[in-house]
């Protein structure tokens, strides 16, 4: 029996997924044992299977007596494997929605705001004039500013669900302001890349606005109600499903509406987390969550880092001094921002540190400058591949600096 194209395609996926998780699982564990962040072990194996990723023996037919097996090529960043990863990061913020205390989110809405508004204004001008520094256009560096301006949440959530600290005054307090550093990120992002007229802007305001009181407030009043007609359907597994549905359309809807598909994702959370029958699907979420979409999201974080764009000294350099002034900037930031909101100084600086990873947005952001001709050539090479040391350099000190502050 011959197969055909698309079979050997969907098999490939398969086993690259299988591969993930069997290396995420292994590598999570020795990082676990050497009493290391898990998650800095899944990264580093798909910073392993992403480098390597069986290449070498791609095409090549290995036998063992009368077994044999054709070694295909496996991409751990296709397009599949994308679409897998991104839905790791959704269930993500979507856990961290269900295991948060609204009432408690809600004590903490003055710091989260303060912490906000710091992390974006001192890496913005500490990226501006760094970018001067080395020769740069004020509008090229208003760019590279703009790169350093949005967290990505994922990792420091994922570090605090494992340090049991997600409910505490900083960790509720990073959520909420990642939640508003992604509103402020986004309408800076199509202000100042020119994908936007003023009146877009104020547009994506007001959608940012119905978003918030129609999913969160008006879903805060109903969902008991969607929960209780979900259970007099007699099939098993019900209100999960139903829980996976609303998950999904939060997600759906927060990207119509010009927000990160991650915020939908964290406002579902929230929502299903404050039905009275919440507790009877979470554990089935937690199931589905950490045993296939989280690990692969992380691997995939790994396995985009490509060392080869690193050639020269003056990318190196400029590199090194982004990537310092952007943990800089976000600590000093956020911590004087938390300060100013009365938080201690140990607080202050949690919140600034859970604060430092850059991910999507970053790639995302200079990526749109490269397509508009913003940024072109040897410049568009070099901001690219010092945003994608950014985010592997800041994604992996994180977790061991976070931690360590909780000691």
């Amino acid at each position: 029996m011959t197969s055909t194209a698309d079979e050997i395609q969907i098999f490939e996926i398969v086993l690259s997924v299988a591969l993930a998780l069997i290396f995420a699982r292994l590598f999570g564990y020795l990082f676990d044992r050497a009493k290391q962040p898990p998650v800095i072990g899944e990264i580093f194996a798909g910073l392993l299977l992403g480098w390597f990723g069986f290449g070498f023996l791609a095409g090549k037919t290995l036998s063992l007596f009368s077994f044999t097996l054709q070694v295909p090529q496996l991409s751990f960043t296709s397009e599949a494997f994308t679409f897998l990863a991104e839905l790791g990061i959704l269930f993500l913020m979507f856990l961290s929605g269900l295991e948060i205390n609204f009432s408690e989110l809600n004590k903490v809405k003055k710091p989260s705001v303060f912490v906000a508004i710091g992390g974006v204004i001192a890496p913005l001008l500490l990226g501006m004039l760094a970018s001067h520094a080395f020769g740069f256009s004020w509008n090229i560096g208003l760019v590279i500013g703009l790169i350093l301006v949005a967290t990505s949440v994922g990792v420091p959530v994922r570090v605090l669900m494992d340090l049991k600290k997600l409910n505490t005054e900083v960790g509720l307090t990073i959520l909420g302001a990642a939640v508003i550093d992604d509103v402020i990120g986004i309408i800076l992002f199509v202000s100042v890349l020119g994908v936007a007229t003023p009146l877009d802007v104020a547009f994506l305001g007001l959608k940012i606005l119905i978003f918030f009181i129609l999913f969160l407030f008006i879903g805060l009043k109903i969902i008991d109600k969607i929960f209780n007609l979900g259970e007099k359907i007699q099939l098993p597994k019900a209100l999960l499903s139903i829980s996976l549905a609303i998950f999904l359309l939060y997600s759906f809807f927060a990207y119509q509406s010009g927000i990160a598909g991650i915020t939908g994702a964290f406002v579902a959370g929230v929502v299903i987390g404050h039905a009275m029958k919440s507790r009877k699907v979470i554990d089935d979420i937690k199931t589905i969550s950490y045993g296939l979409f989280i690990p692969l999201f992380f691997v995939w974080v790994g396995a985009n880092v490509d060392p080869t764009v690193f050639t020269t000294l003056n990318v190196i350099g400029f590199a090194v001094v982004i990537i310092l002034i952007s943990i800089l900037g976000k600590v000093l930031g956020c911590g004087i921002g938390g300060k100013l909101a009365g938080m201690t100084n140990k607080k202050a600086l949690q919140a600034g540190i859970g604060m430092i990873p850059r991910l999507e947005m970053a790639l995302i952001i200079v990526g749109a400058a490269i397509s508009q001709g913003i940024l072109i050539g040897e410049l568009a090479d070099q901001v690219l591949a010092t945003t994608v040391l950014l985010t592997l350099v800041t994604t992996l000190i994180t977790p061991f600096l976070l931690r360590a502050t909780f000691k």
